[in-house]
């Protein structure tokens, strides 16, 4: 679970966290609760549902962009993920061309024996050469459980050279060449349990790129076959409804009555009805297949899911994204929104605001949890919902 993650030197991002990192957790525990009333800034580890809220152009997609090609260079490696994706190379993804992009984050797992929690801050530092082509520079993980006094260092690579822990011992390594990440390297091998853990945390982001006029774009006819999980732009949906029948025919049964109750062109209907509304499903019906899917995903990633649906909709999709969360512990949604009706399903420290101002000479974004604003916290804890919150102009400086 990803608790926090800091940014440095990517787009517009000069250095700039969301959530909790390692040392914010450590120190939690001293944190008193009276601290929040003297104005004292709190960290806010990342829940299960966040939801980033802020004006166009705010750094809102561009955090999307910096998960992207932070999952991107460790699988594949950073030239190429400074070229995918609409990244047009990595001279101009950086802020300061004389620095690297530095992102440092922190996950929370259940250890697989004791199931004590346990931290795992991964910092991944990217620099380029002369000529502008990024390389690793350097790659940390260090692990921490509260029953230790300090993080200790399992992984450690600087320009391709360093040390896993193993069994207690560390044991020396050298990649073969600056494209390779040492987390996507030991990562793969299952006796490295955390280091594996949390290159699978990452490998599993999963980047929702649902399209209404795709959609409408869908062949009548597809490739047959069942498909475990949904693509990133749903135009798998039929195949994901066969494998649901063939392996999961519980999970499909509940996913057709959920179908038939909520939405409205398929109510009152029956199975075969649902099947023929998926040769072109909406947007609601592919978040319901995809909430569905037997083996989540760690972490959604969704920009504008509330975007075309009618208010009701809205609140039928904001309950399932909820109920999801609730029924895989662990797993994730992070979702950009203009919409205030869907921030009434949520918290203060479930909110994000982005804004976006010149300072100093540059343009920068700045980040803060609506959680850390007293009169937002005020409001709600009188009753106020968070969007009737965000409309009366409480997040907008």
């Amino acid at each position: 679970m990803l608790l926090g993650i800091r940014i440095e030197n990517y787009g517009l991002f000069e250095d700039d966290c969301i959530g909790a990192l390692l040392d914010d957790i450590r120190t939690a525990p001293s944190q008193s609760s009276l601290a929040f009333e003297a104005g004292v800034e709190l960290a806010h580890p990342l829940n299960g549902m966040e939801a980033l809220i802020g004006r166009n152009h705010s750094g809102k997609t561009m955090f999307f962009s910096l998960l992207s090609f932070v999952q991107s260079s460790v699988i594949k490696g950073p030239v190429i993920a400074s070229t995918e994706s609409g990244r047009n190379g990595y001279v101009n993804l950086v802020l300061d061309p004389e620095k690297p992009v530095t992102a440092t984050m922190c996950f929370m797992f259940l250890h697989p024996k004791t199931k004590e929690k346990t931290y795992c801050e991964y910092k991944l530092v990217i620099a380029s050469n002369v000529h502008g082509k990024p390389h690793f520079e350097k790659e940390l993980l260090r692990l921490w459980t509260p029953s230790m006094e300090e993080p200790a260092e399992i992984l450690s690579f600087t320009n391709g050279c360093g040390f896993i822990q193993y069994d207690g011992e560390k044991h020396d390594g050298e990649m073969n060449d600056s494209q390779t990440s040492a987390l996507h390297a030991f990562g793969a091998l299952k006796q490295f349990y955390f280091v594996n853990r949390t290159y699978r945390e990452i490998m599993g982001w999963f980047f929702v790129r649902f399209q209404k006029d795709h959609i409408t774009q869908l062949p009548d006819d597809v490739t047959p076959g069942g498909h475990k999980h949904l693509n990133s732009e749903g135009s798998n949906a039929r195949n994901v409804l066969l494998y649901l029948k063939k392996e999961e025919p519980g999970r499909y049964k509940e996913l057709i009555s959920k179908c038939i109750e909520v939405i409205p062109g398929l109510r009152d209907k029956d199975e075969t009805a649902v099947i023929t509304f998926f040769k072109k499903p909406d947007i609601l019906a592919l978040f319901l297949l995809l909430l569905f899917d037997p083996s989540p995903k760690p972490l959604l990633l969704i920009e504008s899911p509330d975007e075309g649906l009618y208010h009701d909709m809205v609140d039928v999709l904001a309950r399932e994204m909820r109920d999801y969360t609730i029924s895989n512990p662990y797993k994730q949604i992070i979702f950009t929104t203009h919409n205030p009706y869907i921030l009434e399903n949520l918290s203060p420290d479930e909110i994000w605001v982005f804004s976006r101002s010149a300072s100093g000479g540059g343009d920068k974004v700045d980040i803060k949890c609506a959680g850390s604003l007293p009169i937002v916290r005020e409001m709600y804890e009188q009753g106020v919902g968070m969007g009737a919150i965000w409309y009366a102009g409480h997040f907008d400086d």
